[in-house]
């Protein structure tokens, strides 16, 4: 009995390592890759951008009275 204890301990122990270093390549990978921004978000203020572009001259920015 004591040999199937020792054992499942040591399929246990290899089973976290695995999982543990799984899970870390997965925080690493999740780091490195750059965060995107959703096709709505990027559109929006793109839309934004260029609206405050097209009336750049109809309205005097607070800095210049």
């Amino acid at each position: 009995m004591d040999f199937n204890e020792y054992y499942a301990e040591h399929l246990i122990k290899d089973r976290l390592a695995d999982l543990y270093a799984e899970a870390q390549r997965d925080r690493l990978r999740r780091l490195a890759r750059t965060p995107h921004r959703p096709l709505r978000v990027a559109l929006g203020t793109a839309l934004i951008k260029i609206g405050a572009w097209l009336l750049r001259d109809d309205y005097v920015s607070p800095s210049a009275l």
